[in-house]
C-alpha cells in the first residue's frame, strides 16, 4: 500500500505546497524573474486555468443572485430550461441543495461582502419561510405565497431536507468548518431522526428508498465523527442493520431502489447506479467505516454482506469498459437503460472506501481500471458526438467531480489533460450574465469549477481575491519541492492561505475515504510541523504550518511574478 493510501493525510502524486512566509515578513517588490523551467510553466498555466474557473464561479453566483425573489428573498427553481415554463419556487431538494450552497462557497472565496450579506439573508429567509415540520423544510412558491403543497408530505419533506444536507450543507462544513450553515444542518439532522416515519425491527427509518437512506447514512456518519452524538450513531446503525442484515440477504446482495417495510419485499427490482439511487452504496461504505471505529461488533456483522454487495455490483453493474451502467435489475443483473452513469465516480467512491476498509485489492483495481477507461475514452467526461445525448451542466460537473475525487487517490497519467479539456468545455457554455442552462443545476458548475481551482492551486488561496492576481501550483514529484507562481496584473496586498487536513480538522474523520461532495485535499500542512520556504532566490526561511494556514502577508507590484518553493522540514522534535 502506498503512503497516499495508508496515511489519513494524503500525499497524492500531484499535490502542491503553497507559499510560506511568516506573518511578520512582507513579500516585497522584488523584480527578479526566475528561469522558465517546466515546473514554472505548468504552474503559470494552472494559475491561468484557476483564475478562469474562479471568475466563472463568481459570475454564475452573481447571475443567480440577481434573480432573488423580490418578496421572499429566496432563489428560483429555474428559468426557461429546455423550453420549460419558469418556476420561481424555492424547491428544497433542488434550489436549496444544488444551487444555493455553492453560491455561498463562491461568495466566501471571491466576494466576502456577499457572503456576509446576501447569503446570510437567504439563510435567514429560508429558515423563516420554509421550515414546516420542526426545522425540516418544504417547497415554497415565489412571491411569498406560501407552501407549494397544501398539506405536509413527510416523504417529500424528508427527501428535500436530506438532499439539502448531503449535497449542500455537509460540503460547506467540510470546506469551512463551523459556519451558520453547519448549525442549520444539525437542526435538520436532529428533526429527521425525530420524525423518521418507518418502523422496522431495527428501529425507525427515514425512508423506504435508497436515495434518502443513502443520504442520511452519509450525512450522519460524518456528523457522528464530528460530534460524537449518540443519536446519529443509533440512526446510522438502524439503517445499516436494515440493509446489511435484512434486505441484502434476500435480494441477491443488491439493494432494491424502493422497499416496503411492512411486507418486507421490494417495491421495484430496479437499482439505480446513477444519481437518485447510488447514494446507498456510498452511504453503506461510510456506515461500515463508522462501525469499524465506533462499533467493531457491528462491523464484524456487516463485513460479509458489505463485501458481497461490492463484488456483486462489480460483477453485474459495469459496462464492458469497466464503468457503471445507469441502472440494473437486481433479479436478473441485466442493465435496463442503454447508457452509462454520468456520475460514474460516485459508486466508485464506495468501492474505493471498501478497499481502504477491507484491504481487498480487487476493489482498488476496479477503480484504477475505470480511471484508465475514462482517460482512454474521453466521452465519459464529455461527449462531442452529435447529437449530444447526455450533456448538461449536471452531467459535465458530476463527471469531472468523479475524476477529480478518484484521481486524488489513484493518480492516472493522461487524466489531468482530459479533466482540463472537459472543464474548459463546461466553462465555455456559461453566458455573460452568469446563467448556464437556466436551472438549479447551474449551481453544480460552481461546485465543480471550485473543485478544479483547488486542484490547480493545490488548496491554496489568495485573500482578498482579485481576478487580476493569479495563483497556480505544481509539485515536483511526490516528495520533492513545491513551486507556486503568483502573478499580479495590478498592485496587490493580501495573504496567501494554505490548506490543512479538513477531513480531520473540520469533520474529525479518522480516515480520508473518498466521499460524495467532498473537497479533495491536495497539499495540506500540519499546524505544528516545520516547512522551509524560499521566495525567488532569497535564502530559505522556516515557518510552521499554523502560520501558513492563518495566512502569509504578500505584496506584489503590477506585472510582478513571484516564485515560491516549499520543502517539508521534517517531523518534530526540532530542539537540539
Amino acid at each position: 500500500m502506498s503512503h497516499t493510501e495508508s496515511n489519513s493525510c494524503q500525499r497524492p502524486l500531484m499535490r502542491v505546497c503553497a507559499l510560506v512566509l511568516g506573518t511578520s515578513l512582507l513579500l516585497g517588490a522584488s523584480g527578479s524573474q526566475p528561469p522558465a523551467d517546466d515546473v514554472e510553466t505548468r504552474a503559470r498555466r494552472n494559475a491561468t486555468q484557476a483564475t478562469r474557473a474562479l471568475v466563472t464561479s463568481h459570475r454564475v453566483m452573481h447571475g443567480w443572485l440577481a434573480r432573488r425573489d423580490a418578496v421572499s428573498g429566496l432563489l428560483p427553481h429555474r428559468g426557461v430550461f429546455q423550453g420549460s415554463t419558469p418556476d420561481p419556487s424555492w424547491v428544497v431538494a433542488n434550489t436549496a441543495a444544488d444551487l444555493y450552497p455553492f453560491m455561498v462557497m463562491a461568495a466566501r472565496l471571491t466576494d466576502p461582502a456577499v457572503y456576509h450579506g446576501a447569503m446570510l439573508d437567504i439563510l435567514r429567509q429560508e429558515t423563516l419561510l420554509t421550515t414546516r415540520v420542526g426545522r425540516l423544510s418544504d417547497d415554497v412558491k415565489g412571491g411569498g405565497q406560501g407552501f407549494v403543497r397544501p398539506t405536509p408530505d413527510m416523504d417529500a419533506i424528508i427527501f428535500g431536507s436530506s438532499e439539502y444536507m448531503k449535497d449542500g450543507l455537509i460540503p460547506l462544513t467540510e470546506l469551512f468548518g463551523d459556519t451558520p450553515w453547519y448549525f442549520r444542518m444539525r437542526g435538520i439532522a436532529d428533526d429527521i431522526i425525530r420524525h423518521a416515519p418507518y418502523a422496522t425491527s431495527r428501529g425507525r427509518l427515514p425512508a423506504q428508498t435508497t436515495e434518502i437512506n443513502g443520504n442520511m447514512l452519509q450525512v450522519l456518519s460524518r456528523l457522528y465523527f464530528k460530534t460524537g452524538e449518540q443519536a446519529y450513531l443509533d440512526q446510522v446503525l438502524a439503517i445499516a442493520d436494515f440493509y446489511f442484515l435484512d434486505m441484502l440477504p434476500t435480494t441477491g446482495d443488491l439493494p432494491a431502489d424502493r422497499w416496503d417495510v411492512t411486507t418486507r419485499t421490494p417495491l421495484t427490482t430496479r437499482f439505480i447506479l446513477s444519481d437518485h439511487g447510488n447514494e446507498i452504496v456510498g452511504g453503506l461504505s461510510e456506515a461500515f467505516v463508522l462501525a469499524m471505529h465506533a462499533r467493531p461488533d457491528k462491523a464484524a456483522q456487516y463485513r460479509p454482506a458489505f463485501i458481497r454487495m461490492i463484488d456483486r455490483l462489480l460483477a453485474v453493474g459495469r459496462t464492458a469498459d469497466g464503468v457503471w451502467h445507469h441502472d440494473i435489475d437486481i433479479v436478473t443483473g441485466q442493465p435496463l437503460a442503454k447508457r452509462h452513469a454520468h456520475c460514474w465516480g460516485y459508486m466508485f467512491n464506495g468501492v474505493y472506501t471498501a478497499y481502504m476498509a477491507t484491504g481487498e485489492p480487487r476493489f482498488r483495481e476496479a477503480v484504477a481500471r475505470a480511471l484508465a477507461t475514462v482517460t482512454r475514452t474521453p466521452t465519459y467526461l464529455f461527449d462531442e458526438t452529435p447529437p449530444v445525448a447526455w450533456w448538461s451542466a449536471d452531467s459535465y460537473s458530476d463527471a469531472i467531480e468523479s475524476a477529480l475525487v478518484l484521481m486524488n487517490r489513484v493518480p492516472q497519467p493522461g487524466l489531468p489533460d482530459q479533466i482540463d479539456a472537459a472543464t474548459t468545455k463546461m466553462l465555455d457554455v456559461v453566458r455573460p450574465d452568469g446563467i448556464v442552462e437556466d436551472w438549479h443545476g447551474d449551481g453544480n458548475v460552481i461546485r465543480t469549477a471550485l473543485m478544479y481551482v483547488m486542484w490547480k492551486t493545490q488548496g491554496a488561496r489568495l485573500e482578498p481575491w482579485d481576478r487580476r492576481v493569479h495563483l497556480g501550483a505544481v509539485r515536483d514529484g511526490e516528495t520533492g519541492p513545491v513551486t507556486m507562481m503568483v502573478t499580479a496584473d495590478t498592485a496587490w496586498t493580501g495573504v496567501l492561505r494554505l490548506d490543512h487536513p479538513r477531513h480531520r480538522d473540520h469533520l474529525h474523520l479518522p480516515l480520508n475515504y473518498p466521499r460524495l461532495n467532498e473537497w479533495p485535499e491536495w497539499f495540506t500542512v500540519e499546524h505544528d510541523r516545520r516547512y522551509e520556504v524560499r521566495v525567488d532566490d532569497a535564502p530559505p526561511v522556516t515557518r510552521l504550518g499554523a502560520e501558513l494556514v492563518q495566512g502569509l502577508p504578500m505584496t506584489l507590484q503590477a506585472r510582478q511574478t513571484m516564485r515560491i518553493r516549499v520543502t517539508d522540514g521534517g517531523a518534530p522534535p526540532y530542539g537540539r
